[in-house]
């Protein structure tokens, strides 16, 4: 059973690959996303074709086999500790999963953004050699709206999507939205699915563009933390920070 499950993940992973269409320039990626203007489409962008639509708690690589008791354990034990960060809003589990995405608990969530931009930004923020992918997928018409004001998220069996309340800022920003998986560790490849390959020599020039179209790290992360990281990036590319830092 192991292995038939195992050759059926690699079977989706390969189709996944085979599915990619690479993008050829910035105006090229402009003209696919205008075939998807009605705002019925989520978008997820990765820094690795290898980075597969799985969420994190069943990354087995990572983490370790998943277990669901360990999974359930984890996620109380961020309640019991995260609660101390929270003001007023009263949290349902469905929050509070989000949340922990949110913050990187790892979770059976995946997260998506009704943006293609800010999807894009995090396909292209981590500095590496690889190429990356920006997928898509019409979620109006092929990702189930699953019932969580009736249900928790680990009763929940299918996979679906939801929208977290806007109590947190980095959601507001993202233009966030969520798919929850039953099975964690099973690729996500609903019907429907796009995915964009850009190649690794262009990260660097479709990062400038982000960054002037004020997608960065201080839009994606609106606090200090976000600050810093956008600072520093522009201090590294010497981008944005006046004449001082041209070249003579």
């Amino acid at each position: 059973m192991a292995t038939k499950k195992a050759s059926g993940k690699e079977a989706t992973k390969a189709a996944v690959d085979a599915s990619h269409v690479e993008i050829k320039s910035w105006t090229d990626l402009h003209g696919k996303l205008e075939s998807m203007r009605d705002t019925g489409w989520i978008f997820r962008g990765v820094t690795s074709p290898k980075h597969y639509l799985v969420p994190s708690i069943g990354r087995e690589a990572v983490y370790g086999p998943y277990k669901l008791a360990q999974e359930q354990r984890l996620f109380e034990e961020f309640k019991n500790r995260a609660v101390a960060l929270m003001n007023g809003h009263r949290f349902d589990d469905w929050d509070w999963l989000a949340y922990a995405q949110h913050i990187g608990v790892p979770t059976r969530l995946l997260d998506w953004s009704v943006s293609p931009l800010a999807a894009l930004y995090f396909a292209l923020e981590a500095d590496s050699d690889n190429d990356r992918v920006l997928y898509a997928v019409k979620y109006s018409r092929y990702i189930y709206e699953v019932d969580h004001r009736n249900t928790s998220p680990f009763t929940n069996k299918k996979e679906g999507r939801f929208t977290a309340p806007l109590a947190f800022d980095r959601i507001r920003a993202q233009r966030g939205i969520f798919t929850i998986h039953p099975e964690p560790t099973k690729v996500f490849s609903p019907n429907g699915l796009k995915g964009f390959l850009i190649k690794a020599s262009a990260v660097k020039d479709f990062r400038r563009r982000l960054f002037k179209y004020g997608i960065d790290h201080w839009h994606i992360y609106p606090d200090a933390q976000g600050l810093g990281l956008q600072l520093a990036w522009q201090f590294k590319n010497k981008v944005g920070l006046g004449s001082i830092f041209l070249d003579k």
